[in-house]
């Protein structure tokens, strides 16, 4: 028997298209079968979302360092923040998303806050290390998560993860010891700025998350963008700016608004398009593109032993996304 599940998200906007769900009473190895051929299904608006994200991921390093080696740390953040905020109430407008409820102003400082730390200290680590090694390390932001969640209490760390653990922490001190060149104290900053972004997303990703497809979510999301973004533009005439181009403002600008549609298709019931196990492969294509992006793009350059270090970080988020090789005991995957 085939039912249609509306789910509570139905009116959330973009749109809603209604996912099948196989009931089959009586016969569980049947349903498990069926239900993994509906999840392996993808719409086109799921392949557009997935693949608009991972293009965006890519070019948010390249274009982002651009825009930061030019304008400086404070004013491209600020910018970013500042546009991101208004395109997002501008799109959601657009699509007919309910904006009208007051957002929660206790999470907006606190996410507001936390946004400056995020996107400072990569922004930082970008000016010195550039878009290469700093979307390797933001892309082990999963390792941080599981030791919060494991510290919090929300889950314990066992078997596989302990492992990718491991082999991710491996992969940290092989990128930010192992440069090319010469370990300077000025890259070691820069390695140091990207990990630091990488904690403190892992520290608050989850909690996020959870709020993510709350009826106030566009409102907290956009009002903590913009209010981090003037925050930092506050303090822009106190800091020294490099020489301001008009070209690295529009980047900037078209930055924010690819931003601020990509959050709204995540705050959106059409994420649910893409299926759990595709969705989980997005970060490591979209890390493996800016790298590819700033070494042909930037001409930046990584050593043998930061590629195996990549390597190894992929490896170690995929398994923490629950992507584990089917050899691998089943025993040692709890």
């Amino acid at each position: 028997m085939w039912e249609r599940n509306l789910g509570p998200s139905a009116e959330l906007g973009l749109g809603y298209r209604p996912q099948s769900r196989c009931v089959i009473l009586g016969h569980p190895r049947i349903e498990s079968v069926c239900r993994q051929g509906l999840e392996a299904r993808m719409s086109v608006r799921g392949v557009v979302g997935y693949g608009s994200a991972a293009v965006f991921w890519a070019a948010f390093f390249i274009l982002y360092t651009l825009a930061v080696q030019s304008l400086g740390v404070v004013l491209a953040s600020g910018l970013f923040g500042v546009f991101a905020g208004l395109f997002l109430l501008g799109l959601a407008k657009i699509v007919g998303r309910e904006i009208n409820q007051p957002p929660k102003w206790n999470a907006v400082l606190m996410w507001a806050g936390l946004g400056w730390v995020i996107f400072g200290a990569a922004a930082l680590a970008m000016r010195t290390v550039g878009a290469a090694e700093t979307a390797i390390l933001i892309s082990s932001l999963p390792l941080f998560a599981t030791v919060s969640a494991q510290m919090r209490g929300d889950s314990r760390v066992t078997g596989i993860g302990a492992i990718s653990l491991f082999l991710g922490i491996t992969g940290l001190v092989l990128v930010a010891l192992f440069p090319v060149g010469d370990a300077s104290l000025a890259l070691m900053l820069g390695a140091v700025a990207g990990l630091t972004a990488a904690i403190t997303a892992g520290w608050c990703g989850r909690p996020l998350a959870n709020r993510l497809h709350e009826t106030q979510s566009v409102q907290t999301v956009a009002l903590t963008a913009i209010l981090g973004g003037l925050g930092l533009l506050i303090v822009v005439p106190f800091v020294e700016l490099p020489v301001v181009g008009f070209p690295m403002v529009t980047t900037i600008v078209i930055l924010a608004l690819c931003c601020a549609f990509l959050a709204l298709f995540v705050l959106s019931s059409a994420s649910d398009d893409v299926p759990r196990r595709i969705a989980a492969t997005l970060p490591g294509i979209g890390t493996v593109m800016a790298v590819l992006g700033g070494v042909v793009f930037l001409h930046e350059a990584l050593s043998v032993v930061q590629l195996i270090g990549m390597a190894l970080i992929l490896a170690s988020t995929a398994m923490l996304r629950g992507l584990v090789p089917r050899w691998f005991p089943a025993s040692r995957q709890a």
